[in-house]
C-alpha cells in the first residue's frame, strides 16, 4: 500500500508547485538590493545587488575587502566574473553553470500558514538541501518572479521571487541575505557592459 501511494504523493507535491508557478506574474526587468549579515551575530557583512533585464542577469557583491560581479545570459553557457580586491582587478570567463555545482537533493516547503511579509509581499518559505550538505532557508514571493529567477543557481526550482535567504554550511559561518529594496524600473543596457581593459584576464 505504501508503494502505491508514493507516486500519488509526489504528483500532488509537483501539482502544488506547478499551480503556484501558473499564478506567478513574470517581470522582465527588476533590481533588488540585499543586505548581507552574519546570521549568528547579526553583524553587517556587505550588500548584494541583483539586476535582471530579459535573459540577462548581473549580481554584484560588495564587502569591505571585495567587489565581485557575476554577469550571465540565461540562454548562453558562459558567464563572466570580475573581482576587485584592493588595487588588483581580475576577470574570468567560466562555463555556466559550472560542472562542479552541487545538486539540490531535498526541497521541503513549510506549512501553508507559515508566511512573512517582505517589501509588501506575502512570502512563503522553503528549505533546500544540497548534495554538499549546504542548506538554504528561503523566503519567496509566490505572486511574482523574474525572467531570470535563478540569480543563485539553487533558486531554479523556487516558485517565486526570492526576497530572503540564509545559507547554512556544514562548517563555518551562516549568512543571511535580506532584500531591502525592489525596483521595477527599466535598467539601461550599459549596466551589463564590462570594460575589459581594466582587468587582468585569468584563464579558467
Amino acid at each position: 500500500m505504501k508503494q502505491s501511494l508514493t507516486p500519488l504523493i509526489t504528483f500532488c507535491l509537483l501539482f502544488s508547485f506547478s499551480s503556484l508557478v501558473a499564478q506567478t506574474k513574470i517581470v522582465g526587468e527588476c533590481s533588488l538590493l540585499f543586505q548581507i549579515t552574519n546570521a549568528d551575530t547579526g553583524d553587517s557583512i556587505g550588500q548584494k545587488n541583483v539586476y535582471v533585464k530579459g535573459e540577462q542577469c548581473k549580481t554584484v557583491i560588495e564587502t569591505t575587502q571585495l567587489k565581485q560581479v557575476l554577469l550571465f545570459n540565461a540562454r548562453q553557457d558562459k558567464a563572466t566574473i570580475t573581482k576587485d580586491i584592493g588595487a588588483s582587478h581580475f576577470l574570468q570567463v567560466i562555463n555556466y553553470p559550472p560542472t562542479s555545482t552541487p545538486n539540490v537533493i531535498s526541497m521541503k516547503a513549510l506549512l501553508a500558514d507559515s508566511s512573512l511579509q517582505i517589501l509588501g509581499f506575502n512570502c512563503k518559505s522553503v528549505e533546500l538541501i544540497l548534495s554538499d550538505g549546504v542548506v538554504y532557508q528561503i523566503w519567496y514571493a509566490p505572486e511574482m518572479s523574474t525572467t531570470v529567477s535563478a540569480f543563485e543557481l539553487v533558486f531554479k526550482e523556487v516558485p517565486g521571487l526570492v526576497l530572503s535567504y540564509k545559507i547554512i554550511p556544514l562548517k563555518g559561518k551562516s549568512y543571511l541575505y535580506s532584500a531591502t529594496k525592489i525596483d521595477l524600473s527599466p535598467i539601461p543596457l550599459s549596466q551589463f557592459n564590462i570594460n575589459t581593459n581594466l582587468y587582468q584576464v585569468i584563464d579558467e
